[in-house]
């Protein structure tokens, strides 16, 4: 017996260092890739707060409210459009680690015709949205304001995408630093450009808030041509195919269109609470107006890790490893929960000193403070428990396997969650907490049943 063992345990050894060490591998590789994709996502928000307090110190609330319709409306179809372009970054991390460059430039021609195809809808649904919108009750005045800056962003869509198409391939094939670079460089430009298309600079007129819409319009296509050239300058001869790959095509809008749906759908229902919580008192709205930029920052970081997640479990199931595979499940998930316990850690301890900072010491001002704090304690429990739920959606991605995760998304925040949180605001009287609650609510049933679904695929 003690032969036996002794025989046997050097084996268990070696086995047990070489798993670790894979597990180590893939956990630096997972943050080396999830790190400046967080920071990009960070970048684009300071463009877009850039964007809403220079039109509020400019112009004032009512141009900045006009400013807000089309800026709404605008994100939630980049968003289902963004996504549905990232059912690409599967197949394209596949054809990178196999080093397959012309699958790599199909799935790029590919994804222009997305691009295409998305915009053909998405860019004359915006541009006529000051007069559809009407249908629903929007003030007709503030729609009128609004129009110019609205169609600028109609057009900034389509270049948009295209600089969504390339952010995927480069995340994709792990460089999302020359990304990085990129949106970094447009910032100060943006803010620039804002200032001098909404006041007027020599022969260049004052157009008021649209010039706003008009700056990004102009800073996109600057970051599209940047990316169009490295990409260009990096790829391999252009191939001469010119026949669209249908087939292809239907291959990657399976797995894209239900992502684009989930994000869409994740995006909706934080646009729903802020709707709904207009119409509750002003220390509600005041409260989750500072929630929600507090949301936008953290969910930076758990998004990156979904994303990352992906391209890591593609790559690895395309080369057929499935010792890193199981890395890679591992890894995400001890760094997901991670993440989402430092992130509730920070917003359990800097709730009370943010809502102080942010608020003023009038009554309203205390008021505020006072649902604020609850709200941003709410926050890190939602971030707590959708850290390793979004992490196990990136690895079933990064598997192609994309209904079912949107299906559990669209039953837990709708079908559960939603009504919670109605529930809890009306009946209970909870304001907008118990719309956080109920938001907090379809992130614990996400996370449980994605996290079951990854078991099973494993």
């Amino acid at each position: 017996m003690s032969m036996a063992h002794t025989d046997l345990a050097p084996g268990f050894g070696q086995a047990g260092n070489a798993v670790w060490r894979l597990r180590v591998s893939e956990g630096g590789a997972l943050l080396r890739l999830a790190t400046p994709i967080m920071l990009i996502a960070l970048v684009n928000m300071g463009m877009s707060v850039t964007d809403t307090l220079m039109v509020s110190m400019l112009f004032g609330t009512d141009a900045l409210a006009a400013v807000a319709v089309g800026s709404d409306l605008y994100s939630i179809l980049f968003y289902l459009c963004a996504g549905t372009l990232g059912g690409i970054a599967p197949f394209y991390a596949a054809a990178a680690a196999r080093a397959d460059a012309a699958e790599r430039q199909r799935l790029e021609r590919i994804g222009w015709i997305m691009v295409a195809l998305l915009a053909a809808l998405a860019v004359p649904a915006v541009w006529f949205a000051p007069a559809w919108l009407q249908l629903f009750g929007l003030d007709p005045a503030l729609l009128a304001l609004g129009q110019g800056y609205t169609r600028a962003m109609a057009l900034t869509l389509l270049p948009m995408l295209g600089v969504m198409l390339y952010r995927t391939i480069l995340t994709a094939a792990e460089k999302p630093k020359v990304f990085l670079k990129v949106t970094l460089a447009m910032l100060p430009l943006n803010a620039a450009g804002n200032y001098v298309l909404m006041m007027g600079a020599g022969p260049i007129p004052a157009f008021g808030p649209t010039g706003a819409g008009i700056a990004t319009l102009l800073v996109t296509l600057a970051s599209l041509a940047a990316l169009v050239v490295t990409a260009r300058r990096a790829a391999p001869a252009a191939s001469t195919a010119t026949a669209i790959d249908w087939r292809g095509l239907l291959a990657v809008l399976r797995v894209g269109i239900p992502i684009g749906i989930t994000t869409a759908t994740e995006t909706g229902i934080f646009l729903a609470v802020t709707l709904y919580a207009a119409t509750l008192g002003a220390a509600d709205v005041a409260a989750h107006t500072l929630t929600l930029r507090m949301a936008g920052i953290v969910y930076a970081g758990s998004a990156a890790m979904l994303q990352a997640a992906m391209v890591r479990m593609a790559r690895a199931d395309s080369l057929g490893d499935a010792h890193a595979a199981r890395a890679v499940v591992t890894s995400s998930l001890i760094l997901s929960f991670a993440g989402g316990t430092a992130t509730c850690l920070l917003l359990g301890f800097g709730a009370q000193p943010l809502a102080t900072w942010f608020f003023d010491t009038s009554a309203a001002g205390i008021a505020a403070i006072q649902v604020a704090v609850g709200l941003l304690l709410l926050l890190g429990l939602l971030e707590f428990a959708a850290y390793p739920g979004l992490a196990a959606s990136g690895l079933l991605r990064g598997r192609k396997d994309t209904r079912t995760p949107m299906i559990y998304m669209l039953f837990a925040y709708w079908g559960i969650g939603a009504p919670v949180g109605v529930y809890l605001c009306e009946i209970q009287a909870l304001g907008v907490t118990g719309l956080w609650i109920g938001l907090v609510t379809g992130a614990c049933v996400t996370t449980v049943l994605t996290l079951g679904r990854l078991r099973t695929r494993r």
